[in-house]
């Protein structure tokens, strides 16, 4: 948005062909400040509605509704406190008590719970980035070039703590499972959590690549981490490892311990390939720009 027009316009304003070069300048950014007035109350506040405007963000002025109170959640929630002619199950009252309350509250997530923190004391979380969102980029050249492989990013403390350098491999334990892949260091990370790209990972022959594509080599999923159950709470049921409202699947409660370990030919685990229905995509890809 920055640098618009002859190069002081922002936000809306004609193209400016200088602009990349200004924004290498910069350093690659560019900060513009809200002004004082419309920093607070936005939904309601009209400097801000005017000045979003003005920017590019809004069309028109658009004050805004943020329900802090949910009323459908407190419907759920009388419901199982015995209101009303539709009633849930039983065995599932004390949840929808606990979880589906009208206003904002937080609980440890279930599976973060039930697992021994001093024995996995890292969380761990995994992100689709938005050129793989739908996987459609395995398909896509330049964008392997660009992330063909996923390493787990560690923050500064692990990375030190453990001794990792650049090019190293760390054994990651949960309580379901255990993967080997390869790190890297991300100083902007909390002091205790690790993440990866999601969906970059692929088994050997999926997606039409071939078998000993990066993707199946160094690429590699934390799903052989995570459950799709909760450990058994000595009821006779698995509850499901998701989010009690939402249904949304837990992602973002894994905990795990990492070790560092000698690298491994590729990342483990390690499947048989599958056989692809489509063949492979061809080896080498060429473009003619110009005439």
């Amino acid at each position: 948005m920055g640098f618009r027009g002859d190069g002081d316009a922002v936000g809306r304003g004609a193209p400016n062909p200088d602009q990349l070069e200004r924004y290498i300048e910069a350093g690659g950014f560019f900060t513009h400040h809200i002004p004082a007035e419309a920093q607070f109350y936005k939904p309601w506040n009209s400097a801000y509605q005017d000045w979003a405007v003005k920017l590019g963000l809004y069309d028109a002025p658009q004050p805004y509704v943020f329900n802090l109170y949910l009323e459908p959640l407190r419907k759920f929630q009388l419901a199982a406190e015995g209101h009303g002619d539709r009633q849930p199950p039983d065995h599932l009252r004390a949840q929808i008590r606990a979880t589906m309350d009208p206003l904002p509250i937080w609980y440890p997530p279930f599976e973060e719970a039930a697992t021994d923190a001093d024995t996995y004391p890292i969380h761990a979380l995994t992100q689709r980035p938005m050129a793989m969102y739908h996987s459609w980029g395995s398909q896509n050249a330049w964008l392997r070039q660009v992330h063909g492989v996923n390493p787990l990013y560690l923050p500064t403390g692990l990375w030190q703590g453990h001794g990792f350098v650049d090019g190293d491999w760390a054994r990651v334990t949960s309580p379901h499972g255990e993967i080997v892949v390869p790190v890297a260091h991300m100083a902007a990370l909390n002091a205790n959590t690790v993440w990866t790209w999601n969906a970059i990972g692929k088994r050997k022959g999926a997606w039409a690549l071939s078998e000993d594509a990066p993707e199946a080599t160094k690429g590699f999923l934390l799903n052989h981490l995570i459950h799709e159950l909760l450990p058994p709470k000595g009821d006779g049921l698995r509850w499901s490892n998701s989010d009690p409202i939402t249904g949304q699947a837990a992602w973002f409660d894994l905990r795990v311990r990492i070790a560092k370990t000698a690298a491994p030919a590729e990342a483990q685990p390690a499947f048989a390939p599958l056989a692809s229905p489509v063949g492979h995509g061809p080896k080498d890809l060429a473009w003619k720009l110009g005439r």
